[in-house]
């Protein structure tokens, strides 16, 4: 996969903020950028039943601080400024494999 200088940059500045995350909000993070966009009400459910996170709207909150999701009408999305990276990288497990592979960033 090659990326532009444009995708680097995000890939630059996310990785930066991906090592400051807890594992909750790593959690959470890698099931938005799945996912792209989700409801509230399900994106709460899945944290604590799935990720067994037991108030994700403080992590919700927390990842917005960061600014990597936004909060749209009744749910949560990946922000903006990571979208086109998204568009070449489907998966969070990829996303972390091609940091890994960029390391020197």
């Amino acid at each position: 996969m090659r990326l532009t200088h444009e995708e680097m940059d995000i890939l630059r500045k996310l990785k930066k903020i991906m090592e400051q995350l807890t594992a909750e909000e790593l959690k959470a993070f890698n099931y938005i950028w799945d996912n792209i966009s989700v409801g509230e009400i399900l994106f709460e459910r899945e944290m604590t039943t799935r990720y067994g996170i037991e108030k994700p709207y403080l992590v919700a909150r927390s990842l917005r601080e960061k600014n990597l999701i936004e909060r749209g009408e009744g749910c949560y999305n990946l922000a903006a400024w990571l979208k086109p990276l998204r568009k070449k990288i489907k998966y969070f497990t990829e996303l972390v494999k091609v940091i890994e592979r960029y390391s020197f960033i």
